[in-house]
């Protein structure tokens, strides 16, 4: 129970604001009337939505540090704080970040690196780099390997939260070569333009999960790194939502790759092609990419409404750095174009379509005579012979066995043109899963290794999402974040009050809400 005060300032529960805060001026047996500072009109409330005031012009380093712990003053801590630009605050030893949506100069560079080097939580002001000392002074410490969980929801920045972890261990811990470091640190451009694409919520939204790990010797330096992926969003190859764009390699390659690439991969504008054009069609530029662009690259979406724009993507000068992150993996050239024409394939069987073919007796289909070329074109691109792709096309394989007989008979059997779009829907995925996973592979071989004695890992896994249309991905994605949420409830909670009544405080129980019966 708070004690009233009409002296000091509350917060009141506002629909519009979350909170405003005011002074008490009237206190009745069930109600408190409240005035708000900017003079509005004075507000009836219940008790349960009044809560006592910090000093509104104050921010603490650490809400722990607040005088009035409530939802209302954590909040307005928060906001302050980003306001100016402070976009991170402690909750005792967890890091809460918040997006600013811009570069923040000088927050990342390497002098302000060094500053935290050594340094114990609270020493310096709240910051990403303090999470990834302190995880490396714990694994000197304890002598065992240590995990950073970032967890959010979609477009919350935990892809570039995790970024700044690895930067921070490997630059301040890293061997004097920095040939390691450099490996790890350049494999993202390449990640990210196979395994991230644009939502409504998140320009440069990571589609896949990770979790990195960065290995140290019995010195304590960087020796070697390891990625693990996980839940590659399979159904945005195919299909996106309004406004939404598939993977960023595909826009990247039509945007950026030099014309002798273009047109021999046979690309044109993304809205020719079915598995870009049900979504946003338009590349990021800035002015001085959009002049460089020839008009036979641009989509009627671009012409219309012109690029999208983004201070931190372009597709253009992206695909040179995802090039150039391939050459420092070790790629050679002809590596690097079997990757491309695996990518234009997808885009190319996307456009094969079917319809019911009249001369099959079992009621089969055909490929379009209109998109007889993307059949060509989607052959070469993957070195098979076009009559074999054109029969796993319109077919698929029943496998019989006939009593005593151990071989097994194998009977093709017809698909209608709604199965056969299926069928090349379900090839194109497995296209793309399995060259994803490949690059994964050669970030991997591309990083030098040595037998390690601990590990300081970094999980980055996509953010909660709930959209009108949800696939199995987004149950996928959910049941993680789900799992996270009560990984934290029983580390952060449970188990502190477990151990609060051991030792006998005497701590009445902390109420919260707990997602047991939910996974």
């Amino acid at each position: 129970m708070i004690t009233l005060n009409g002296n000091k300032p509350v917060w009141i529960r506002d629909n519009e604001h979350g909170f405003i805060i005011g002074k008490i001026s009237d206190i009745g047996s069930d109600n408190v009337t409240v005035q708000p500072n900017d003079n509005g009109k004075k507000l009836v409330v219940p008790y349960d939505s009044v809560f006592q005031a910090e000093e509104y012009d104050k921010d603490a380093d650490d809400n722990c540090a607040l005088m009035y712990l409530n939802e209302a003053t954590l909040l307005n801590n928060l906001r302050r704080r980003y306001k100016k630009d402070m976009i991170y605050t402690y909750v005792a030893n967890i890091l809460i970040a918040i997006n600013p949506y811009k570069d923040l100069r000088g927050v990342y560079s390497v002098d302000n690196m060094k500053r935290f080097n050594g340094k114990s939580l609270g020493v310096m002001p709240p910051h990403v780099f303090a999470i990834g000392d302190k995880s490396y002074r714990d694994m000197r410490t304890t002598r065992q390997s240590q995990s950073i969980i970032i967890s959010g929801e979609s477009g919350a920045g935990k892809t570039e939260s995790a970024k700044y972890v690895l930067q921070y261990l490997t630059e301040s811990y890293g061997s004097h070569s920095g040939q390691i470091e450099d490996r790890i640190n350049k494999s993202n451009p390449l990640l990210e333009a196979f395994g991230n694409a644009k939502t409504t919520r998140n320009n440069n939204s990571s589609r896949f999960g990770k979790f990195i790990e960065v290995h140290f010797n019995e010195k304590y330096r960087v020796v070697g790194g390891y990625i693990s992926h996980y839940l590659l969003e399979k159904s945005r190859i195919c299909v996106q939502s309004k406004d939404e764009r598939n993977y960023h390699i595909f826009y990247r390659l039509c945007a950026g790759a030099p014309e002798s690439i273009r047109s021999a991969l046979r690309l044109s504008p993304p809205d020719s092609f079915h598995y870009l054009r049900r979504g946003c069609t338009q590349f990021f530029c800035n002015s001085q990419t959009e002049n460089k662009l020839s008009k036979n690259r641009l989509s009627q979406e671009f012409l219309s409404k012109g690029p999208l724009r983004d201070p931190q993507l372009d597709d253009v000068n992206d695909f040179i750095e995802c090039d150039q992150s391939m050459d420092h993996m070790g790629l050679s050239t002809q590596d690097k174009l079997n990757i491309y024409s695996t990518v234009a394939a997808v885009l190319h069987l996307g456009n094969i379509n079917f319809e019911d073919d009249p001369e099959s007796t079992k009621g089969g289909c055909k490929i379009t005579h209109s998109t007889e070329q993307s059949l060509n074109i989607t052959s070469e691109m993957l070195g098979l012979d076009v009559r074999e792709l054109r029969h796993a096309l319109i077919t698929r394989v029943l496998m019989t066995r006939a009593g005593g007989n151990n071989k097994d008979n194998m009977i093709p059997v017809p698909l209608k043109d709604h199965e056969a779009q299926n069928a090349r829907d379900a090839l194109a995925k497995a296209l793309y899963v399995r060259l994803f996973d490949q690059i994964v592979s050669f970030v991997n071989k591309s990083i030098p290794y040595s037998s390690s004695n601990s590990y300081i890992g970094i999980l980055d896994i996509a953010g909660f999402e709930y959209f009108p249309i949800n696939s199995f991905e987004q149950f996928c994605i959910n049941y993680c974040n789900e799992k996270l949420q009560h990984f934290f409830n029983e580390r952060i909670l449970k188990e502190e009050q477990v151990l609060y009544e051991k030792e006998g405080l005497g701590l009445k129980k902390i109420k919260f809400i707990d997602n047991q019966d939910c996974i």
